[in-house]
């Protein structure tokens, strides 16, 4: 799951992912340019506070999380309407530094670039 800090970005990156989406709380549908016309004009009528975020599903679902962790879906992707969704938003923990070396690494790294070891998230 990708996460953005404005409904236009995720907009932008669902549309990537799906060509129409369902309110998850209503029977309004939206196409691409409507919901990149609605996100723009809610991004600058009603922006998210600082530690909210929105979230993209695989299939291009877009939902936010207001406090970070609990997600409240609020398009549903037309591509893939029975996708099981998460209630929660977890981080995907990276690597910083080499267990062995104790260098830093590259975020995404498989192998430290000093000593060699495979690294691994755990």
């Amino acid at each position: 799951m990708e996460r953005f800090d404005s409904l236009l970005e995720a907009a932008e990156f669902a549309a990537a992912r799906c060509k129409s989406w369902s309110f998850a709380t209503a029977d309004e549908r939206y196409d691409e340019q409507g919901l990149l016309v609605l996100a723009e004009t809610s991004d600058s009528e009603n922006p998210i506070d600082e530690d909210s975020f929105y979230v993209v599903s695989p299939s291009g679902a877009i939902g936010i999380c207001e406090n970070g962790e609990d997600i409240f879906w609020l398009f549903l992707s037309d591509a893939a309407p029975n996708e099981d969704l998460p209630l929660t938003y977890q981080a995907v923990p990276q690597i910083k530094f080499c267990p062995e070396c104790d260098s830093p690494v590259y975020p995404g790294a498989r192998y430290c670039a000093k000593c060699g070891i495979a690294l691994r998230n755990t």
